[in-house]
C-alpha cells in the first residue's frame, strides 16, 4: 500500500513542477517603472 501512495506522491510532485517550470514567467524589463516598488524613480 505504501508503495502506491509513494508513487502518487511522485507523480503528483512531478505534475505539479512540470506545471510550475511551463507558466509564463514576468518579466521584470517590461514591468512599468511606475508600478516598480523598488525604484522610486529618483535617480
Amino acid at each position: 500500500m505504501w508503495l502506491f501512495l509513494l508513487e502518487a506522491g511522485t507523480a503528483l510532485a512531478l505534475f505539479l513542477f512540470i506545471l510550475w517550470w511551463t507558466l509564463p514567467k514576468k518579466d521584470k524589463a517590461r514591468i512599468d517603472p511606475a508600478e516598480r516598488k523598488d525604484d522610486d524613480g529618483q535617480r
